[in-house]
């Protein structure tokens, strides 16, 4: 039964059309749509009072901090901001994310499914806003569009229209459909272009794996409360990856939905860690292919869900990385004594398959040789009056950090593939040239005058072995090229306390 009183229309009681869905604050509406359909919603005027929402998540956030925030955090803080006011207008936020997609029915078909389309209407005399009567248009890009609508007063209505698919695609879409009076309910952050602002860095590669981190969470100092609930937490932040060979992905690479959904590996070892001095979130991805590009994509796994402020999601823009070709280099992380190091070291897969026990045995290394340089310092008298020490703008937990960094830096290489360049060739350094055969058996190519393995290369005698006779005695990694250590940022930490070093190695 639907009632019908004369003078008023639908708009005035209240109802809204019989193929209309009614939104409600912070919660999600998923939604199948055949190509060629249009859906429509409204969210009512009578949500725009609702109370306000709980946010998603509870980070160590200083909200009031204006300066000397990093990049990332300040994304934290203006997430965690949040509409409050009592006036009797109000911001809307709308969030529209794609989670599934037609699909090409022959592989290697060119081109991509369109993207979803959405219209709004902010008049009760058009409820149902199309390509042809609409007010605004939202941009969906990479399968993900939002708006922020401001003095909100009244009604609001969205059409959403599926274009028809291209000759080639099959099958339909499904999206989320989101609106608050709090905030957005997902996030897309496309970062700083001019600087490449991604919030994640691919750090380094081997060939079926890779290590990832964020920037510095936040660049509160050690000894406060933010510094420490962020080191002691679990970690926040995940990280997609996904061949960038399958285009079709690009449709749907700022949704989170998306992400869920489609990303070829969605599994990693997570763990915030002390890079550098502040607390980053490292991300280490294996079972990758060698010698292949894919897109890495950080989000923020609001796991409040619905009715709550941000409970969607945040996805940042995406990074990009390529795996090695060589399987002579192999990525150790999470050591006891170089803590910072986090990248492919050389290897021997056959030797050493157990990585845990390749980092180890690096580590072990390093650490014996710093227990001499550990004697030395403590004849330095530390603890003692401001007039008495070596100097007053280092102590000597400042020259043992340096050191640890420098030796670690020097005793553990870099390891790269033998095949990688760079624009300044002093960074790459070939090793163990004179090997005669590779790890898998096969031979190194013949000297000839030009090459690598020229009689010229083999003749010089850093070319033919490692950088510590432990890697060529124990390891047995092959020719490959090694990045030298103050390309690397715990080397160059080494040259702040050099003074200190000194005086203490005397």
């Amino acid at each position: 039964y639907n009632p019908v009183f004369a003078g008023l229309d639908r708009g005035i009681i209240g109802r809204a059309p019989e193929a209309v869905t009614v939104l409600a604050n912070n919660v999600p509406q998923p939604m199948n749509i055949e190509p060629g359909d249009i859906q429509y919603w409204t969210f009512p005027k009578s949500s725009l009072q609702a109370p306000y929402a709980k946010p998603a998540f509870d980070l160590p956030l200083n909200l009031s901090a204006t300066t000397n925030t990093t990049c990332l955090e300040n994304d934290l803080i203006q997430l965690a901001k949040k509409q409050n006011t009592t006036a009797t207008t109000r911001n809307v936020w709308l969030s529209f994310s794609v989670c599934d997609q037609p699909t090409s029915t022959t592989p290697g078909t060119a081109g991509l499914p369109p993207q979803l389309e959405v219209y709004l209407s902010r008049s009760s005399t058009n409820q149902q806003p199309d390509k042809e009567r609409h007010d605004q248009i939202v941009t969906v890009e990479g399968g993900y569009g939002y708006v922020n609508l401001s003095t909100v007063s009244d009604d609001i209505w969205v059409g959403v229209r599926a274009p028809q698919a291209p000759d080639g695609f099959e099958g339909i879409y499904n999206y989320e459909l989101a609106a608050s009076i709090d905030a957005l309910y997902t996030t897309y952050f496309n970062g700083d272009p001019k600087i490449n602002d991604t919030q994640i860095t691919a750090w380094d590669t081997d060939s079926n794996s890779s290590i990832l981190w964020t920037g510095d969470i936040t660049n509160s100092l050690s000894n406060t409360a933010i510094f420490s609930r962020w080191m002691e937490m679990d970690p926040p932040f995940q990280v997609y990856v996904h061949d960038q060979a399958d285009l079709s992905f690009q449709s749907m690479n700022r949704s989170i939905c998306g992400l869920r959904n489609h990303a070829k590996v969605k599994k990693s070892d997570n763990r915030i860690v002390k890079i550098g001095g502040q607390p980053k979130q490292l991300f280490y991805v294996n079972g990758l292919n060698s010698s292949t590009s894919y897109y890495a994509i950080m989000t923020l796994k609001n796991g409040s869900g619905n009715s709550t402020a941000g409970g969607g999601g945040t996805v940042w823009k995406a990074t990009s990385f390529t795996t090695k070709s060589d399987n002579n280099c192999q990525i150790i992380f999470n050591l006891p004594f170089c803590t910072d190091v986090a990248y492919a070291v050389p290897s021997n897969p056959i030797l050493h398959p157990d990585v845990t026990e390749l980092g180890l045995l690096y580590d072990d290394y390093a650490n014996k040789s710093y227990q001499n340089f550990s004697k030395s310092l403590q004849q330095i008298p530390c603890d003692t009056t401001d007039s008495a020490k070596y100097s007053l703008a280092r102590n000597c937990q400042d020259c043992d950090n340096a050191y640890r960094a420098w030796l670690c830096a020097v005793t553990i290489p870099r390891c790269e593939d033998l095949s990688a360049s760079s624009d300044d060739k002093r960074h790459l350094l070939p090793r163990n040239i004179g090997a005669k055969q590779f790890i898998n058996g096969s031979d190194v190519p013949t000297a000839a005058p030009g090459n690598l393995f020229s009689l010229e290369n083999r003749s010089t005698i850093h070319f033919n072995v490692s950088r510590n006779s432990m890697i060529d005695e124990k390891i047995k990694p092959g020719p490959y090229k090694e990045m030298l250590p103050f390309c690397l940022s715990a080397g160059v930490k080494g040259v702040e306390s050099q003074l200190w070093t000194s005086s203490a190695g005397r």
